[in-house]
């Protein structure tokens, strides 16, 4: 098992990521003492419109027609519907069926035919009192001249022969027997970005040979249960949101359920929950809106009241922009209704990447005398910061001097801390677990390092303060999280060399796999020893590895296991599962009490370690829980998430084991992180991936209480 020394213990989530698995993986040992595995729960929690893991879509998106013109957006409108169902409401991608330019065989295929509506594939896959079901639709809506029926048109079919279509009757009446299926309990929803009037969109294009009214969409029965989202009602044409390249009503449900629909200034409660009649009211009024004001027609989109509840989510990519533009909006006319300075500066200071109105609000905070100040500070610290005159800057201050600070720093005294410099390469990459790292400096995790800014940063600190190892070795974990493997190793033996630990362990890492430097496992053990005998418990344990298995170096189980003894001892709780086996065995002087063994971990979770917990509750639910008495798995799950980022790893990290966690304790933890509102999906007792972006984003939280 070498998957450690590829790992430097400094980087962070990267590394103690893994940690949690190395010590299951190695725990596989004792598999032969294990019990038979636990019965699963009977049932799960009643279904409702947010447990989707076994719920179904269909998405089809019609934008290529071989007899008729195209539709622009309708991919990209299957895409972020598709995003949203899979990111946004945990469908499984695998249940998520995508039709881009569908012939009309693969809408017979996917929805049945009318002869035999239950021989669709959408029949086939929902399960009974499981499943909700969404059906999107974004292509060209035609009306059949002869039957007076609306159809949706395939990408082989003719605009003006209905036969070549799929019947909208058609897909109510074989939806209908899904609905059925699925039961009155679950929701089945269906989404049309369409019109019916024969029109393309575009101002004087037709689809048809002859002008034909338009037809009003058909309905399903009104027993049925079936909660139609239309894109138009009547014989007015559908609309493009050209700013957002999506048809107009997906554009606006997209960003509606992303909280608009929820805002206060939309007429919502402000819950952070989108009830159903909050999203009607906010689709009729954007929808009617935004076609006035950019086709000057009318757009009236029909929808079937339902007793749906969504969570307000963050914005999918395809309207992460206009939702921010709207929000942006709404903060701007806030602030103009208040007029206050904290008004424009809470503006300025909260505005992220859309701040349409920044310059207005520069304006009212540099109104008249000060404003004319302002902006003559700005061209000093301009002219002469740029070439690093900043007595010449301070000198030229008058009653506006907003780069003081900043100045002063710069020529700033003999504590090279005070530099901005050295604290913003601090800010940027400093080691959490770096003995050199300042009091009151947090660290950085290794997988949250901006590379581009940290290396920006600790060049210019380093290159000021070249005595200052902890400066190299921030340089060089910025440098490393960029690939930059050369470079890395020049930081790390700059710092090596001056006598930091974590860089030592690092560098060692580096030619143990030949990164950046000719590949040398006998100065990788050098540097390991080094700067475990120096107190790095990490490298002491990448040494004890080493010489376990004899990775290019004489092998020697014994001082292998002496090492992790000394690891374990200076809290190292990955090497503790390194030594549990010989508890069992009694191999190498240690005494044959596997109790004893496992009270390490015990006594690693009492202190806190999060990895110990998780692998205590995958020891429980593996036959081991009489060593751990009034100990539950899913206790101890809970009390690893409640630790942060690194316990969200540590419990995650379960799942790719060699020893699980029991779908019951995973069923536990899922209604737990529901109830706190973290997690929308099935209580399955699975690590379904909205599973397990729940578990980072709960424990996150956490982490920041």
């Amino acid at each position: 098992m070498t998957a450690k020394a590829t790992i430097p213990a400094t980087q962070g989530r990267r590394a103690r990521f893994v940690v949690a698995v190395l010590a299951q993986l190695a725990l596989a040992q004792l598999a032969g003492l294990l019990g038979p595995p636990g019965r699963a729960l009977a049932a799960a929690d009643a279904p409702d419109f947010a447990d989707n893991g076994d719920s179904v879509a269909v998405v089809i998106g019609n934008r290529s027609y071989k007899q008729t013109v195209p539709v622009d957006y309708a991919h990209n409108d299957a895409e972020a519907m598709r995003s949203y169902l899979v990111q946004r409401l945990g469908y499984r991608e695998s249940n998520v069926f995508v039709l881009k330019d569908a012939t009309l065989n693969e809408f017979n295929q996917v929805f049945g035919t009318e002869r035999n509506p239950q021989s669709g594939r959408l029949w086939r896959s929902v399960r009974e009192g499981r499943s909700n079901v969404f059906v999107y639709y974004s292509g060209h809506g035609v009306p059949d001249l002869a039957s007076r029926q609306p159809f949706l048109l395939p990408e082989d079919g003719n605009p003006n022969q209905g036969e070549s279509g799929y019947l909208l009757e058609t897909l109510y009446r074989n939806l209908d027997l899904v609905k059925r299926k699925i039961g009155s309990e679950r929701q089945l929803v269906v989404m049309v970005d369409a019109c019916f009037t024969g029109e393309t969109g575009r101002k004087g294009e037709s689809l048809l040979a002859v002008s034909a009214p338009g037809f009003a969409p058909a309905r399903p029965k009104t027993e049925s249960g079936i909660v139609r989202l239309v894109a138009t009602s009547g014989a007015t044409p559908a609309n493009w949101d050209e700013a957002n390249r999506l048809g107009l009503l997906t554009s606006r449900f997209l960003m509606g359920v992303s909280g608009l629909a929820d805002a206060k200034e939309q007429q919502g409660d402000g819950d952070g929950q989108v009830q159903w009649p909050e999203l009607k009211r906010y689709l009729r009024r954007e929808v009617e809106d935004a076609a006035r004001r950019v086709s000057g027609r009318e757009q009236v989109p029909e929808i079937d009241d339902a007793p749906i509840v969504l969570k307000a989510s963050l914005p999918v990519e395809a309207v992460a922009k206009g939702v921010a533009a709207v929000r942006d909006e709404a903060a701007w006319r806030r602030a103009e209704q208040l007029g206050t300075r904290e008004a424009f500066e809470a503006y300025v200071g909260t505005c992220g990447e859309v701040c349409a109105y920044r310059p207005q609000a520069m304006d009212r905070l540099l109104a008249g005398r000060r404003r004319h100040a302002a902006a003559i500070d700005q061209e000093n610290w301009t002219k002469f910061g740029t070439q690093r005159q900043y007595q010449a800057y301070l000198d030229s201050c008058t009653e506006v001097c907003a780069y003081r600070s900043l100045a002063e720093g710069y020529l700033g005294g003999a504590d090279p801390n005070g530099d901005p410099r050295v604290k913003t390469c601090d800010a940027l990459s400093a080691g959490t677990d770096d003995p050199d790292r300042p009091k009151g400096v947090a660290g950085v995790k290794y997988g949250r390092i901006e590379a581009a800014t940290a290396i920006e940063a600790c060049r210019g600190a380093s290159a000021a303060y070249p005595s200052l190892r902890r400066l190299a070795y921030q340089l060089g974990r910025a440098y490393d999280r960029a690939d930059r493997s050369k470079e890395a190793f020049a930081a790390y033996d700059r710092a090596a060399k001056a006598g930091s630990t974590a860089a030592m362990n690092n560098l060692a890492t580096l030619y143990e796999n030949g990164q950046g430097v000719k590949r040398s496992q006998t100065e990788a053990f050098r540097l390991y020893s080094q700067a475990g005998e120096a107190g790095n418990v990490v490298a002491l344990a990448n040494a004890a590895r080493m010489l376990e298995y004899g990775n290019g170096i004489p092998k020697s189980e014994a001082q292998a296991v002496a090492l992790y003894k000394r690891a374990v001892e200076g809290g190292d709780v990955a090497s503790i599962s390194k030594l549990v086996p010989h508890y069992a065995t009694g191999a190498y002087g240690f005494p044959k009490d596997l109790r004893q063994g496992f009270g390490l971990f015990r006594q690693a979770a009492e202190k806190g370690d999060p990895v110990a917990m998780a692998t205590m509750a995958t020891l429980i639910d593996n036959g081991y829980g009489r060593y751990f008495p009034g100990v539950s798995a899913s206790d101890m799950v809970m009390r690893a998430l409640k630790r942060g980022e690194i316990g969200a790893a540590s419990v995650s990290a379960t799942d790719t084991a060699a020893q699980k966690l029991k779908p019951e304790t995973i069923r536990t933890v899922q209604r737990a992180i529901k109830q706190a509102d973290y997690y929308p999906g099935a209580v399955d007792g699975r690590f379904n991936p909205v599973f397990v972006r729940a578990l980072d984003q709960y424990a996150k939280a956490n982490e920041a209480e």
